[in-house]
């Protein structure tokens, strides 16, 4: 553990644990007696407390990660400032959703009332803000306390959320077991703060949080609506019944998601010291060179089997999920592409907006044109071309902004091999096998 454990490894674990959580949950429901609804019901639930919040949360946290490289060289403490600045936009996201409730019902979700919004809300306070406690370790760079912080919360999260259903209970306590459970990591949260004396407020901090998170913020909902996009569209054209299947579907590679995105916060406090820029390339090189290792090989396996294994795995009425998931196995390959990264390490963050919009209008409008023709497969066949369409797009504007090449931080040879390999095993299974 002490060779391979990292402030990176760590942290790749952390968002494995956390995904893993999901997808067992999804397989513990679709092996008991709940219905289709039942389970798009849940679903729903969790896919509006996103939409309400993935965008300014994830645009502050990466404005967060390379403001704290420095305060902490100086010994400011911050990440309380951060915390505040996220809960207030927890309850302002809380408030939007509850007085949009017509909004969401009748245009997004084909008339149907948002699950249990009472619940709902009461998440979105608590359980957004919790997101700092992962975060606070990996500032730290406490990576041990990141690994038990994961096994233990999502053991937890597990627990509450299927041992009801395993008993009966239906959907609702399942969810009143999820919002425990963020309630649990936001005591955990209010625990570390207390004890490690990181109660201190700073407005120069949050002036200048509020300042690089701005366009981060406009650029996550943008190029991170995608997926709820494509939701939406779903909801809008389909049944719940419908809906369950895409969103069973629509789960890329875990590795290929969370290992890349987990790779690409932990460097961004590196990539905010200019004077190593060269050597945080060749790490960013050598680290990517190291994901395409595991990552394609497991892509090209998954595409050859998913199409066997989901109807075992979940039940028949999932079976048309296999073609979603194949399609979104396909996102390695932007997933590998990182510019972005360097341009939110240097703090440049308005070029990442500007792409994000271009990604946004490409997929929403191949989306509505696809799915004239495949289906729910079409809207997901949309997202990959959008989003490999932004990173292209970043490459080139790191290149001509930075004069930074490809080269310097991507084996161009053998990324090029992978990704050729993994299109003809798509075409394949999809079109021949």
């Amino acid at each position: 553990m002490k060779k391979y454990l990292n402030t990176i490894s760590a942290f790749q674990f952390f968002q494995l644990l956390r995904y893993s959580t999901l997808i067992l949950i999804g397989i513990v429901f679709t092996k008991t007696t709940l219905t289709q609804t039942a389970i798009g019901e849940y679903e729903t639930f969790v896919f509006i407390a996103g939409v309400v919040s993935f965008f300014w949360l994830n645009g502050l946290l990466k404005a967060l990660l390379p403001l704290s490289s420095e305060t902490e060289n100086t010994g400011q403490k911050t990440i309380f400032s951060a915390f505040v600045v996220i809960q207030i936009f927890s309850v302002l996201a809380a408030l939007l959703l509850y007085f949009l409730q017509p909004f969401f019902s009748g245009f997004l979700l084909n008339d149907k009332a948002i699950p249990e919004i009472n619940l709902l809300l009461l998440f979105v306070v608590v359980g957004v803000p919790a997101n700092l406690v992962e975060y606070y370790y990996l500032i730290k760079k406490q990576n041990k306390a990141i690994l038990i912080y994961g096994l233990l919360s999502f053991f937890v999260q597990f627990v509450l959320v299927v041992l009801p259903v395993l008993f009966g209970y239906g959907i609702q306590l399942a969810l009143k077991g999820l919002v425990l459970s963020s309630l649990l990591k936001y005591v955990w949260l209010s625990i570390v703060f207390i004890t490690k004396r990181e109660i201190s407020f700073s407005k120069d901090f949050v002036k200048e949080h509020l300042n690089l998170g701005g366009p981060l913020i406009a650029a996550t909902l943008l190029s991170g609506s995608a997926q709820f996009v494509d939701g939406f569209i779903v909801t809008s054209k389909f049944d719940e019944e419908t809906f369950a299947v895409f969103r069973y579907g629509a789960r890329e590679l875990p590795l290929a998601m969370l290992l890349a995105n987990a790779l690409s916060s932990a460097m961004l406090p590196a990539f905010a010291n200019k004077e190593n820029l060269h050597e945080n390339l060749r790490q960013l090189k050598k680290s990517v060179s190291k994901l395409m290792q595991i990552l394609f090989p497991i892509t090209a396996v998954l595409l050859i089997v998913s199409k066997p294994v989901f109807p075992v795995l979940f039940n028949p009425d999932f079976t048309e999920s296999a073609t979603i998931f194949n399609i979104y196995l396909l996102l390695v390959i932007s997933r590998l592409l990182m510019p972005q990264t360097i341009l939110n390490g240097l703090k440049i963050s308005k070029p990442i907006l500007s792409a994000s919009f271009l990604e946004l209008v490409l997929n929403v409008v191949l989306s509505l044109v696809f799915v004239q023709f495949w289906g729910i497969a079409g809207i997901a066949m949309a997202t990959f071309i959008a989003y490999l369409f932004e990173k292209i797009y970043l490459v080139v504007l790191v290149r001509r902004k930075l004069n930074i090449q490809l080269s310097e931080y991507l084996s161009i040879r053998n990324y090029t091999l992978y990704s050729f390999g993994i299109i003809v095993i798509f075409i394949f299974t999809e079109l021949i096998f």
